[in-house]
């Protein structure tokens, strides 16, 4: 039995009902498992969850890798703009396969191949030389790229609980943060299925947190031990720029830990050295981004440079975003005006110039609250919670989303884990996790429920509702209930009771 008469159109839609129930059962199974290790597991019984974990993470990856449908053709997308570099020679940024490699299969079947590249050089260096290796054929990439997704989702999990582990957090919350990661549906469909390069973005970021963690440890604020871990970071920038933030932070965390802040009298503050390490810090970021575009960039004007960042459609146009909500809207509606409030908020919405102001008013504030909480607590946990809450709010007010996005919080949420939690955070990581269920629908199609043109906001605020609602029950959850442990905190509790069990043996 399918929706519509249309057999193709019924195949699709009675797919994509399918897929949505069966993710749907997924995070059902998840979140009963995850509720298990937290309130049921036994000490003795950690390893043994831990490697079936593993070994569920390898069996579903390689299924995934191995499945012939595609959710996303992003990855024909970066194997073309590789095609491009390693085999035409030619400019992401200020060309297309379109304009160069017009004859080559992988333009044909790819959907940006109008565009420049929105990614970073870092992406663009990589994908470059897995074309001077694999040449110009779509099916290599296929797996090529969800292979890499595989390995570096489990890379990945090994670096959450590496982290945990480091931070000195029990066996039981090493295997709850890397469980969240490992088994999430989300990370699973969108990495080894998707191929996203999200996921490798998020390698980066982890792998340079744990270097931060490491650096904290020897001396954070001497350049020969915090280098190792900026260096890393800005690789992950120069992947995708979302993650900008993280850099943001390090900076904060980093002049906040050279003053000594909060304990040092401000007149008593180096404040030199401070200026002295951000400058340096600054410029390795600045360095190390202006070589890595450089070749890209020689023969270029300055204006050239700066259209260039603007001249992908993810920079112009809208997506699965209250932007796009209200172009939709105005669609039915051309007649309306914006000299009523309604026209005015419409028309406002739909402005990607207006969404421009409010990212950069956003990015504006969360930096400024997180100078203060520097300021306050100039610590790893600040550079973390500091870098994933700015990263949660920019998806929140960004016009271009897609479900992969959610990759770069779910990543990093299990990191939580490794600090204090207090109830804005337990509230952050619960907002990450349900939004990484909501944000798959992004894939529904309502069109046999005859919604018109109102599916893209039905499915729009469906998506934003379930998470923001999680998060602000568990906030007031936490104010109700200020002397209780939260469940997932289980740290300091298995810590003290592991430490009681070796004194007694």
């Amino acid at each position: 039995m399918h929706f519509t008469h249309s057999d193709p159109v019924a195949l699709y839609l009675t797919g994509n009902i399918e897929i949505l129930l069966l993710l749907a059962m997924a995070f059902v199974l998840y979140g009963l498992a995850a509720y298990f290790i937290v309130k049921r597991a036994q000490p003795e019984q950690v390893p043994t969850i831990r490697r079936w974990m593993w070994i569920g993470a390898i069996v579903a990856g390689l299924i995934f890798v191995l499945t012939p449908g595609m959710a996303s053709k992003d990855l024909f997308v970066y194997a073309d703009y590789g095609n491009l570099v390693g085999a035409h020679g030619a400019n992401p940024y200020f060309t297309t396969p379109r304009q160069v490699a017009f004859d080559d299969l992988l333009t044909h079947i790819d959907g940006w191949s109008e565009a420049s590249s929105a990614y970073g050089p870092v992406w663009v260096y990589l994908a470059g030389s897995l074309s001077l290796i694999f040449g110009d054929h779509p099916l290599p990439y296929f797996y090529i790229y969800r292979f890499l997704g595989l390995a570096c989702h489990l890379l990945n999990t090994f670096l959450i609980g590496r982290i945990l582990r480091t931070t000195g957090r029990s066996e039981r919350t090493v295997t709850i943060g890397m469980f969240l990661y490992a088994l999430n549906p989300l990370m699973l469909f969108e990495g080894p299925l998707g191929a996203h390069n999200d996921v490798f973005m998020s390698t980066l970021l982890l792998y340079g947190f744990d270097l931060c963690i490491t650096a904290n440890k020897r001396g954070f604020t001497q350049v020969k031990n915090y280098w190792p871990a900026l260096v890393v970071l800005t690789l992950g920038v120069l992947v995708k720029f979302t993650s900008i933030p993280v850099i943001f932070f390090f900076l904060l965390v980093l002049a906040a830990k050279t003053l000594g802040t909060p304990h040092t009298p401000v007149r008593e503050m180096p404040w030199f050295a401070a200026i002295k390490n951000v400058v340096i810090a600054g410029a390795l970021f600045a360095g190390i981004a202006l070589l890595a575009y450089l070749p890209f960039w020689i023969g270029h004007g300055l204006g050239e440079i700066v259209r260039s960042f603007g001249t992908p459609p993810s920079s112009s146009g809208a997506q699965n975003s209250l932007m796009r909500v209200a172009m939709n809207w105005l669609q039915l509606r051309p007649t309306m005006k914006s000299n009523s409030l309604v026209g005015f908020a419409a028309h406002a919405l739909a402005n990607r110039g207006f969404w421009s102001k409010v990212d950069i008013l956003v990015m504006g504030v969360t930096i400024l609250v997180g100078a203060w909480y520097a300021w306050r607590s100039p610590s790893m946990r600040t550079l973390v919670i500091g870098s994933l809450a700015t990263m949660t709010i920019i998806l929140l007010v960004t016009p271009w989303f897609y479900s992969w996005y959610v990759v770069w919080l779910v990543a990093l949420a299990p990191l939580t884990l490794a600090f204090p939690q207090g109830r804005l955070t337990r509230a952050l990581l619960v907002f990450c996790l349900v939004f990484s269920a909501s944000s798959l629908l992004t894939y529904m199609n309502l069109v046999f429920f005859r919604f018109g043109g109102y599916q893209l906001g039905i499915r729009y605020f469906l998506m934003m509702l379930f998470p923001v609602l999680a998060g602000v029950l568990v906030y007031l959850y936490g104010r109700l209930k200020k002397d209780k442990e939260p469940a997932l905190n289980a740290a300091s509790v298995d810590m003290v009771t592991e430490n009681a069990s070796v004194a007694a043996k």
